[in-house]
């Protein structure tokens, strides 16, 4: 069994006679024979290696590492038996040996592969530098031309003149048509050369023209010396002129002054100055208009406006500079909001005033100012009376005062609403919601105040609105007529609550031909009355309720007396008289009757529907006086008549007069004509 197992494992991997002798052959003392020796199988091994394959190496490798194990195995056997383990050892070390060897092929096989593969990425790389070489003289090529192909000529250039101008303005010497309109690059020389010559040409007209434009500066500066000479002179002569200006009431001066103020006038108030100087000037002598104010101060705004402009672009850094230096000195919300309520209600440092005189009774000063945060201009009247007509008008001030005075003077214009709807908003952040109030202080934002300034707000528009001097011009002579004929009417309505006050009734110089000679009812009582004592009637509520009757109305409360029998009247007086007429609700009493049938809503018809018949003989003004003296007339008609005959306890009242109409009355006043025609065929 050991004999046949040893041959097996000879038979299987047994190493070549060659290299047995070279395992039992001695070595070789000499250095040089060992290292040629060593040379020449190292040459011999990579002879081989090209030879043999790495496949078969493998197989060979496994074999032998196979029959190593095998021997490994026989020989602790054969040293546990106790039998001679020479030959197997001699032959485990063979197969080492031939081990070896295989692992020495195996490291220069893989050594060339190296080296091939270094070869093969050697000659990668040299082509992919010639490749990129490549490509970037392609690159190159490409710049090259675009650069040819976007080339632009110095004659491209150059504005030459159309070709049917170059033929028929240059002379043939240069357009030389036969050649040119052929030839497209001969037609650009020549039109080259026709630029060139006008050039030239021009040239010498501009040296020409610099010429005398040095004489004209030369010329000018003389003249403007001699001006400047002049102005201390000038100056002289006007100050010289002034008891003259104020004699011929020219005042030269002023008007200057004035105009050179104007300049720094905000766009509003700058057209308000224009056209109400221009109106005053063609059509109303009686209207004067002042520019007042501090001009320095609005100088230095207009400057400060201008620079901030220019430096807008710097404007974000700065903002956010003092937003970091604003939080070290951070105020209270308050506070904060009370400045943003202030700088809301500053004006323009200047303002204009209208100075409006009515027929030498009295005049109303209009001081318009602007306010820039809400583009709106607001308005603050006041009133001054003549000496002869201010004793008894100022008893009872409340009528004349600013905030009435100019009320509704056009309908539904009282001023407290908003004219410009972005204002509200602005109101908003800094917590207020009254309008009204918050700029009561500085003037009341009227619609006819914007209007004459040239401002036109529409119904919820948000954006800015820019004045306009056609806006201007279409309300100022409407504003004007409108203010003077308020001051008028309201002077006169004042003297009859004056004299209504002491229970007399005003007569007017053709109250003989307008009412009878005798009235014998009596006015007893005149008292201004409140909105809420009007609600207590049932009438005058469902008026109230039906918005007949305003809050911004004056209320009134009137009695007539004859013999105990009372005719009590609620008066309403608009804002808008006389525009408005009064109006009148009335009832009688005799002891704790109440009396409100026919005959009294034919009175009231009679007041309240025909009122234009009292101002036909006298003025409008009057017109409160008048319907007052006609409800007497009725009255003293209805007692007469026999109209409280069925009322028990009424005393009968003598028939005094005699009524007499000249023409047909309507039918709302058939009780009163039946009672006045009754009566006068019982007189005759």
């Amino acid at each position: 069994m050991k004999r046949r197992r040893t041959r097996t494992l000879s038979d299987a991997g047994s190493p070549s006679r060659e290299a047995k002798k070279a395992v039992k052959s001695p070595p070789v003392s000499s250095k040089s024979n060992v290292s040629s020796d060593a040379q020449l199988a190292a040459n011999q091994e990579e002879m081989e290696v090209d030879k043999r394959s790495a496949a078969s190496d493998v197989v060979s490798f496994e074999r032998g590492t196979e029959e190593i194990r095998k021997l490994v195995a026989e020989i602790q056997e054969q040293k546990l038996s106790g039998t001679d383990t020479n030959e197997s050892r001699i032959r485990c070390t063979l197969l080492f040996t031939i081990l070896k060897k295989l692992n020495r092929l195996s490291h220069m096989r893989c050594k060339k592969s190296r080296e091939r593969t270094q070869e093969a990425k050697q000659k990668v790389d040299g082509l992919h530098l010639q490749l990129q070489n490549l490509l970037y003289e392609v690159m190159h090529l490409k710049k090259e031309i675009t650069k040819c192909l976007e080339f632009k000529s110095k004659d491209e250039e150059i504005e030459l003149v159309p070709e049917d101008e170059f033929f028929r303005d240059a002379p043939k010497e240069i357009s030389k048509p036969d050649v040119t309109k052929v030839d497209s690059h001969q037609l650009m020389l020549a039109r080259l050369e026709w630029e060139l010559e006008q050039r030239k040409t021009l040239a010498l007209q501009k040296e020409q023209f610099l010429k005398k434009k040095e004489t004209l500066v030369k010329e000018i500066q003389t003249k403007k010396n001699f001006l400047d000479s002049l102005q201390p002179e000038l100056a002289n002569i006007l100050k010289a002129t002034q008891p003259v200006q104020e004699y011929m009431n020219m005042p030269l001066d002023a008007q200057r002054l004035q105009h050179e103020t104007a300049k720094y006038l905000p766009q509003p108030l700058y057209i308000l100055y224009v056209q109400a100087s221009a109106y005053s000037e063609a059509c109303d002598p009686n209207l004067e208009v002042k520019i007042l104010g501090d001009l320095d101060v609005a100088k230095a705004a207009a400057e400060a406006k201008a620079a901030a402009r220019e430096e807008e672009s710097d404007s974000d850094q700065e903002a956010s500079d003092g937003h970091k230096r604003s939080k070290h000195r951070r105020k209270k919300e308050e506070a904060r909001l009370e400045e943003k309520r202030k700088l809301l209600t500053k004006r323009h440092p200047l303002q204009i005033q209208l100075q409006v005189h009515c027929e030498d009774i009295a005049a109303v000063h209009l001081l318009v100012s602007f306010l820039p945060a809400f583009n709106t201009v607001v308005v603050a009247p006041s009133l001054s009376l003549n000496e002869i007509v201010s004793g008894p008008v100022l008893e009872n001030s409340a009528l004349l005062s600013s905030d009435l005075l100019l009320s509704c003077l056009f309908p539904e214009d009282d001023g407290n609403r908003a004219p410009n709807p972005s204002s509200l908003y602005q109101l908003a952040k800094v917590g207020i919601t009254n309008f009204s109030e918050f700029v009561a202080p500085v003037g009341k934002p009227y619609m006819w105040v914007q209007r004459i300034s040239g401002l036109d707000f529409l119904p919820e528009e948000l954006h800015e609105v820019v004045a306009k001097s056609s806006v201007s011009l279409s309300y100022m002579e409407a504003t004007i007529k409108a203010i003077r004929t308020r001051i008028l009417a309201r002077l006169a309505l004042q003297q009859q609550l004056t004299c209504l006050e002491g229970l007399t009734i005003p007569q007017n110089k053709n109250h003989l031909q307008m009412f009878p000679s005798k009235i014998s009812s009596l006015l007893n009582s005149w008292s201004p009355a409140t909105l809420e004592e009007f609600s207590e009637q049932p009438v005058l509520r469902a008026l109230i309720d039906d918005g007949f009757i305003k809050e911004s109305d004056m209320l009134y409360k009137a009695v007539f007396e004859r013999k105990k029998v009372q005719l009590r009247a609620a008066v309403v007086l608009s804002q808008e008289y006389p525009t408005t007429p009064p109006f009148f609700s009335i009832e009688v009493c005799c002891g704790k009757a109440v009396i409100q049938d026919s005959s009294t809503k034919a009175i009231e018809g009679e007041v309240n529907v025909f009122y234009p018949e009292l101002t036909e003989q006298d003025s409008s003004f009057n017109l409160l006086a008048n319907q007052l003296r006609r409800l007497q007339m009725c009255f003293d008609i209805y007692l007469e008549s026999g109209s409280l005959n069925d009322v028990q306890g009424a005393e009968s009242f003598d028939r005094e007069k005699l009524f007499l109409r000249v023409k047909n009355a309507p039918a709302l006043r058939q009780s009163i004509v039946e009672v006045e025609c009754l009566y006068s065929v019982q007189i005759e």
